[in-house]
């Protein structure tokens, strides 16, 4: 018994000091409740942290951080701050946390931080670059005024790659990869039930929860109906069940296990009417792009393999179909007469007042960007608009011809480095996650017309979070000829 008793008499200390500390916390919070409050938020932070990152064998791990950032950044809503200041995001608060940790681990160690070899970093630095230039000629050679809200799209282009170059960087096994896969769908489902409980004000959650999460749209969902599940407007929730569906139908065409296969199945019809509710006409054609996409990629796959399978895969894909057919027609039975009347205007769009108003914006924008179109205006928020309904016309104005084709250049790198990825993959979970954000790229490049992506604080960032567990799986050119026999 002796050999025990320093270890028991250091673990009584630990809880005797522990208790001392909350009770001393609690009779702060008596006494002063706002410091006292505010103290313990941050010591519960504190050691929420440090169990995300260090886990309870207190080893480094910041893969454990990425089921919990996908969690975060699908379901959790903005951090509202007052004044101008840019509401924040708790994703960007955690990839913060996660590279300090590494830069201190270097620190203390002298071990330099990896990152895995990938063409892609550069245009991320391209791109910002892009940012200055057309902020300094626009300051110097037109005039234009300069204020600190500007340089948050420079703050931006690099929490953006801090989030990607994270998970990207982490070693992601293939059974990690369909575990996040899985969880992904599971992530997508709670959000979508959100905005059922929306549509029907379950326990009057749209006064209770929506705000939170869509404090500006709260008009449209109480008198039009149009949902808004965990994103900030109806729109960016239609293009966040754009990317659901087509991860799910990627899973049914690509994954062999029943299982998967099943759950994929089952989610399809919960996004499918989410992103009816929200009534987003943009999102509508943005998912028949995005899923041809994904069926033209699926035939791309097997045109070496006509004679090998030919009948399982003309089987399948005759059952999904079917099965959509049939899903569509039990949506139709369900759908709000508000959906047909919005989604029967796209056959006469150019007649409705919405359309003849962001016409009238894209006009105005275009003689802006006239007057300076190779380098833009920057930012220019001091005295231009931040709504313009088209964002590409939006990236246009603001850093010019420039600009834009860097933007094209690094969208289009994600692009085809996806088409590399699946192709040096046979594994289903790579193939059926690079084929689904293949076809989402397509599907958001028709909805950055009316919508945005690029510049939405919480759609971005859980794009490239997908990306970056697809990217987990990249190979540079050296090391896959080392491993060439």
């Amino acid at each position: 018994m002796r050999i025990y008793q320093p270890a028991l008499l250091q673990q009584l200390w630990r809880i005797l000091l522990l208790g001392i500390f909350w009770l001393a916390l609690g009779l702060l919070v008596v006494r002063q409740p706002i410091l006292g409050l505010l103290l313990m938020v941050l010591v519960i932070v504190t050691l929420l942290g440090v169990i995300l990152f260090f886990g309870w064998d207190g080893v480094l791990s910041l893969k454990r951080a990425v089921p919990v950032l996908l969690v975060v950044a699908i379901l959790f809503p903005y951090i509202r701050l007052p004044g101008e200041t840019p509401d924040v995001r708790l994703e960007f608060v955690i990839a913060i946390v996660a590279w300090g940790l590494l830069f201190l681990g270097h620190l203390a160690t002298g071990f330099p931080i990896r990152l895995r070899r990938c063409p892609v970093y550069k245009w991320f630095g391209l791109f910002g670059f892009s940012i200055v230039l057309s902020m300094a000629y626009a300051a110097w050679f037109k005039g234009q005024l300069l204020i600190g809200r500007d340089f948050w799209e420079l703050v931006k282009v690099f929490l953006y790659f801090l989030l990607f170059a994270l998970v990207m960087n982490q070693k992601i096994s293939l059974v990690d990869l369909r575990y996040y896969y899985k969880l992904a769908l599971l992530i997508f489902v709670v959000s979508s039930c959100v905005g059922f409980l929306q549509y029907i004000d379950f326990l009057g959650i749209n006064e209770r929860v929506s705000p939170y999460y869509a404090p500006t749209q709260m008009r449209g969902l109480l008198v039009h109906g149009r949902i808004t599940g965990t994103m900030p407007n109806p729109n960016e929730f239609g293009a966040l069940m754009v990317l659901a569906l087509s991860i799910a139908l990627s899973g049914i065409l690509f994954f062999q296990e029943r299982k998967l296969q099943f759950l994929c199945w089952g989610t399809l019809p919960v996004f499918g009417l989410a992103l009816v509710l929200t009534l987003s006409r943009s999102a509508l054609v943005s998912l028949f792009l995005a899923w041809a996409t994904i069926l033209f990629l699926f035939f791309q796959a097997r045109r070496f393999k006509v004679l090998e399978g030919l009948k399982y895969k003309l089987r399948r894909l005759l059952t999904v179909v079917l099965l959509g057919c049939f899903l569509g027609a039990l949506m139709l039975q369900i759908m709000p007469e508000k959906a047909f009347y919005r989604y029967g205007q796209l056959v006469t769009l150019t007649e409705a007042t919405s359309w003849q108003a962001r016409v009238a914006i894209w006009q105005e924008t275009f003689a802006i960007w006239l007057e300076s179109p190779w380098l833009g205006w920057g930012p220019g928020k001091a005295i231009m608009g931040t709504i313009v309904d088209n964002e590409w016309l939006l990236l246009l104005r603001r850093y010019g011809v420039v600009g834009l084709v860097i933007f094209l250049c690094l969208f289009g790198n994600l692009f085809f480095g996806l088409s590399r990825i699946r192709k040096t993959h046979s594994d289903p979970s790579v193939v059926a996650l690079s084929v689904a954000l293949q076809g989402t790229f397509v599907g958001y490049a028709c909805y950055m017309a009316l919508a945005a992506v690029y510049h939405s604080l919480q759609l971005m960032p859980i794009v490239l979070l997908f990306l970056g567990l697809a990217y987990s799986q990249w190979q540079p050119r050296w090391s896959r000829r080392a491993l060439q026999p």
